[in-house]
């Protein structure tokens, strides 16, 4: 069984309510990317839990015989165990945990009510160059790489908070599988109501990726917020107050 650190384990904050807000992380990542926004809900009132998607949370190798399957069947296990619980389910998914979010509203489209999704990955900065060169060169000749966008001095809090500076290309081309087979292909379906929120500065997935979901949505009731100056994740930013009672609004306005 995998050594899962403290900082990545999944959380469950149950205060009575019979709303559910799910915060699903994204790929490399962990819950600890959500805890801040997950104890700012629990205290407007919302029950929320965070899972822990598969090979994560422990060390990188422990994502190389991961498949797209193996972390759409954690989130797929949360909101079947949600079901007949909870009047309300919401989904809160950053990055990649925005793409498994969407199969879930096609796959669940009467018992999930709405959506958030935070820098949904359809694009990533330099795509055509990843996927078309990079991805099968070093997955030929080593089988990993480190990610370049995380400072030196920044990757031991990076991997305390259970986050992977090194991928795995295996698991990078399952990303991509996910992305193309089923994000693009079933964003019409989608009738729920959404919120979409992504930086103009994200230096990971190209703020593209939010206008294009938007765009091909089916739900008439459907919002993209775009945000200056903030990063990969906009729950890190100085202006995650704003971002969080944004969320918190949305939420409430279909309870």
């Amino acid at each position: 069984m995998a050594n899962i650190k403290e900082n990545a384990k999944p959380y469950f904050f149950d205060n009575g309510s019979k709303t559910l807000a799910l915060l699903v992380h994204g790929f490399t990542g962990s819950p600890h990317d959500l805890l801040e926004l997950a104890q700012f809900l629990a205290g407007k009132g919302i029950t929320v839990k965070a899972p822990l998607l598969a090979g994560h949370g422990s060390a990188w190798q422990d994502l190389e015989n991961c498949t797209a399957y193996d972390w759409w069947k954690v989130v797929d296990e949360e909101v079947k165990w949600a079901q007949g619980k909870f009047d309300k389910i919401f989904l809160v998914g950053y990055s990649f945990g925005a793409n498994l979010s969407f199969d879930m509203a096609v796959r669940y489209p009467n018992q999930i009510n709405g959506i958030v999704a935070l820098g949904i990955s359809i694009f990533l900065h330099k795509n055509f160059i990843i996927k078309k060169i990079g991805l099968p060169l070093v997955h030929f000749f080593s089988g990993h790489y480190r990610k370049d966008h995380i400072k030196p001095e920044h990757i031991p809090e990076y991997e305390n908070n259970g986050c992977y500076s090194i991928v795995p290309t295996a698991a990078l081309k399952e990303f991509y599988r996910f992305i193309e087979q089923y994000t693009q292909k079933e964003l019409s379906q989608v009738k729920v109501p959404t919120l979409f929120i992504h930086s103009r500065d994200d230096d990971v997935t190209h703020p593209l990726s939010s206008q294009y979901a938007y765009d091909r949505l089916g739900s008439h009731q459907k919002e993209l917020l775009f945000l200056d100056e903030l990063n990969h994740n906009p729950l890190e930013s100085k202006r995650k107050n704003f971002i969080f009672t944004r969320i918190w609004e949305f939420i409430n306005s279909l309870q």
